[in-house]
This record gives structure tokens, C-alpha cells and sequence, in this order.
């Protein structure tokens, strides 16, 4: 497969990696069944994967693409190899097993195995049956059902007991009830199983669905519980009027949202420490800042959808060589104020090509007038520039895979392209910088020094000058080829 290819259209790539996470989920039903490293403890999540193994193919699969269902199988697949040949452990399976309250494998195996139940949770609300569990589900509050547009809602622990008449049967402090779909909580210290909303544009439909990310080690999430029950239904037509912008400008893109996209969730664009972010650990899945200004979630959209699409295409092998250990983070970023390894550089190299297409077909397109105009060629020059430089960071500092040699060829030759596509549209790096805040208006750039507005250029090179403190990036115009 040529690396266009693998970089930009192939979509066999998220097949084979929902089939991977099969192949493990598999594979640790069968070590555990042959094994037994917990005495008889796993025998009752044993007897659970014969229920979702038999269940109606098309029903499987809803629930196994479900971004939870990778974050499941890679800690259940990583736990029961430490408990099969006890070994140090990476510094993440540590991690892991401390959020989950336990100091060795077994116990960490024991509770994680648990999480099982939410699958099943899926299938019999799915299907319309019914289970009762040989030992609760004792999780916590608020948490995603895979595979549905189903939450449930308030905080703290609670115990599942089953699951039956479209609902659930749980148990709080002594007292059992059943809790049926729609049930609206008076407050947040009530339980509630609700539905989430879903966007839908054209044969793309997605739901808003924050629970998801409240899982063990996103931290990145915990903000979202606070946000009122209604505030994910009041950003879909925000959401669609930006599905119609990536459609009209990026249907290469658009293409890929249905194959891969699963669950989204809007944040306050003034809460947290980032706009938008994506985690390895959940693929399909993303938080977005619910900016009023519809290019913006438009460029947001195509940014995390790549990232998460470079996390299936690296699962089928490495594009930088790691072959010398732990990976050094000390690289200027012209897209981020600290430093980063190069990994990090990969992925921001690859998301703002598809970016920088973006803006480049908005601004061809003529549709944008006054400062949305001006506002689309500032992304549409930023990104190119950005490009160049962090295109320039990997070829001098990265080692390739022989694979990962050619897609980054690749990716080079992109970055060139785009700077040629600026020069068509005549887009100029001397115009005015203008940036979206967080309220969604556009506003210029102006200097920290004495308040002057800048340029684009100017506003690229103001940031190199601050951040790249070990000045790996001189020479900046002739970088992008200005005089």
C-alpha cells in the first residue's frame, strides 16, 4: 500500500484494529481459563464472555467499537500477562493498578474484570433481556454503557445488581431499586439512566456522550461531570453546522467520520488546561471546546478525527524508531509552549496537514468575508509555517522504522504542496494575525511587547522566539523560503 494511501484514504485500517482488540479480549479469556491465576475468581467474568461471544454479530460489534472496549482489553491484556510472568511492570500498569486501589496484579486483575459487566449491561439492554450478576458491579458514578447512547448519572459508588425491563437494578447504602431508562434525578447525589444526545449529519451520526472519558486515568475528564445534564443537547447544531464545513471543504475527511468517530463530548471553552484533546487509550472518541464559531469546531474535528486515525495506522507499526529507550522531550513545538518528544511532533506534523487542507479549500472557496476571512487565512498561513517547521524539527532530529521512513517522505512532500497552495491562493504571511477566543470572536494578535498588532510571520516568530529555548530553529525565512 503506497503511503498516501496509508496516510490519508485507507479505512481497512480501523477493521483491523477493532479485530486486534478482539484477538485480545480472546486471547485473555483464554489464558485465564487455562491459567486460573485468580483461584476462581475470574469464573464468573469466564462465564460472561460466553454470553457476549454468543450474542448476535451485529449486536458484538456495535458494543465492541465502542472506544470503551479498547481501554478495557488493553489493561485486561496487560494484567493478566503480569499476573501469568511476574516481571516489573511498566510505569503505567503502576499507574493503572494505584487508580483502581489496588498495590499488586492479582487484586488489580480481580477489579478490573469486573468492568466486564458494563458490556453485558449493553447486550441485555440492546436485546431486551435480562441478568442478574453472581456478585454486584460496584463502580462508580457517573459512567458510560458501551455500545448505547446510555449513561448513568450522580456520583459516588453504587452497586449494579442486574439488569432487566429496561433498566437497571441497583443497590446504594442498604437500599436496592430499580432504576428504568429516563429517570430523572432530582439531584446529582440520585442516581439516573439517561440517554445521551446524538448529532446526526447526513449518514454521520455521533453521540455526546461525556461519561466515556471517566474512566481511570483521564483526568482530563472530571471537569465534565460538573457541566449541567443539558449541555451536550445544546451543542448539536453548533456540532452539525461544522460536520457541513468539513463535508463541503474536507470530504476526504468526512468520509473517515463514520468509519472511525464514535463519541464526542463538548467541554467549556474556558475550563481545563486544553481546548481539545484525544487519549490512545479510547479510540473513536474526543473532547472538543464548545467554541461558538463553527470553522473553529470545524478545524477541531479534523484535528482530533487524525489523531485518532494516526492511533490505528501506528498500531500497525511504528513510524519513529524507539529502539534506544525512553524518548527524550525536548523539542520545539511551534503548535505548544512547552516541549515535546517527538512523538508528539509526529502527530501535530500529521493532524495540521489535514488542517492546513482545510483552510486552504475555505479560503479557495471564497465563502468567508471580513474577519472570518481573515481569520481563515491566518489558519490557512499559520499552519502552513507551522508545518515547515515542525516538518524540519523530525528530519533533524528523529529516527525512522524503514516504514515510518516513507510515510514521513510522505508528510514532507505534503508540507511542500501546502506551501504551494499558499502561494496560489496568494495568501501572505504578512497578513494580519487573528485568532478566535474562547467566546468565539475574532480578534487580531498584538505583541506582548508594546500592544502593535502583528502579522501572521511575526506572530510565528514571536513564539519561536519565546519557546525554543534550546534555539533549534534559526533561520526561520529561509525555512519558508521568504526573503
Amino acid at each position: 500500500m503506497d503511503p498516501q494511501t496509508i496516510l490519508w484514504t485507507d479505512t481497512e485500517v480501523y477493521q483491523r484494529g477493532y479485530e486486534k482488540t478482539a484477538t485480545a479480549l480472546i486471547a485473555v479469556e483464554r489464558a485465564l481459563r487455562s491459567r486460573c491465576p485468580l483461584g476462581g475468581a475470574e469464573d464468573e467474568f469466564l462465564s460472561l464472555y460466553e454470553t457476549l461471544a454468543a450474542a448476535d454479530p451485529e449486536t458484538f460489534t456495535v458494543i465492541w467499537e465502542d472506544p470503551f472496549a479498547y481501554f478495557w482489553a488493553r489493561w485486561a491484556y496487560e494484567l493478566t500477562g503480569w499476573c501469568l510472568n511476574p516481571a516489573p511492570p511498566p510505569a503505567a500498569l503502576i499507574r493503572y493498578c494505584a487508580q483502581l486501589g489496588a498495590d499488586e496484579p492479582h487484586r488489580a486483575l480481580a477489579l478490573h474484570l469486573e468492568e466486564f459487566k458494563k458490556f453485558i449491561l449493553a447486550l441485555e439492554l440492546r436485546s431486551g433481556g435480562a441478568r442478574g450478576f453472581q456478585r454486584p458491579l460496584r463502580t462508580l458514578l457517573p459512567f458510560s454503557i458501551p455500545g448505547t447512547r446510555l449513561s448513568l448519572l450522580g456520583s459516588g459508588a453504587i452497586e449494579i445488581l442486574g439488569v432487566g425491563e429496561q433498566g437497571l437494578q441497583v443497590m446504594r447504602d442498604g437500599r436496592s431499586w430499580h432504576l428504568a431508562i429516563g429517570s430523572a434525578p432530582a439531584t446529582r447525589d440520585i442516581a439516573a439512566l439517561v440517554e445521551r444526545p446524538v448529532a446526526r449529519f447526513g449518514d454521520f451520526e455521533d453521540t455526546l456522550k461525556p461519561e466515556t472519558f471517566m474512566v481511570p486515568g483521564i483526568n482530563e475528564a472530571r471537569r465534565l461531570a460538573d457541566l449541567p445534564d443539558s449541555y451536550q443537547q445544546q451543542q448539536v447544531s453548533l456540532l452539525q453546522e461544522a460536520l457541513a464545513l468539513v463535508e463541503r471543504h474536507q470530504p476526504t475527511a468526512f468520509e473517515h467520520f463514520t468509519h472511525l468517530t464514535r463519541v464526542i463530548a463538548f467541554k467549556s471553552p474556558t475550563e481545563g488546561s486544553f481546548s481539545n484533546v484525544s487519549f490512545s487509550d479510547l479510540p473513536g472518541a474526543f473532547i472538543l471546546s464548545a467554541v461558538p464559531e463553527p470553522h473553529w469546531v470545524a478545524d477541531a474535528l479534523i484535528h482530533e478525527l487524525l489523531h485518532n486515525r494516526l492511533y490505528f495506522i501506528l498500531e500497525r507499526g511504528e513510524i519513529l524508531d524507539r529502539s534506544e529507550g525512553d524518548e527524550p522531550t525536548e523539542f520545539y513545538s511551534p503548535w505548544r509552549e512547552d516541549l515535546r518528544p517527538l512523538s508528539g511532533l509526529l502527530h501535530a506534523n500529521y493532524v495540521y496537514i489535514g488542517v492546513a487542507r482545510f483552510w486552504h479549500a475555505v479560503c479557495a472557496s471564497g465563502e468567508a468575508r471580513g474577519l472570518e476571512r481573515a481569520y481563515a487565512e491566518d489558519q490557512a498561513v499559520r499552519a502552513v509555517l507551522q508545518l515547515k517547521i515542525g516538518i524540519a524539527q523530525m528530519g533533524r532530529h528523529a529516527k525512522f522504522t524503514s516504514r515510518g521512513f516513507e510515510l514521513f517522505r510522505q508528510m514532507e512532500r505534503e508540507a511542500d504542496d501546502l506551501l504551494a497552495s499558499m502561494r496560489r491562493l496568494h495568501l501572505s504571511p504578512d497578513a494580519p494575525a487573528t485568532v478566535a477566543r474562547s467566546d468565539g470572536a475574532l480578534v487580531g494578535i498584538v505583541s506582548k511587547a508594546d500592544g502593535r498588532p502583528l502579522s501572521i510571520l511575526e506572530s510565528v516568530e514571536a513564539h519561536v522566539a519565546e519557546f525554543d529555548i534550546h534555539r533549534q530553529c534559526p533561520r526561520l525565512r529561509a525555512m519558508f523560503h521568504l526573503a
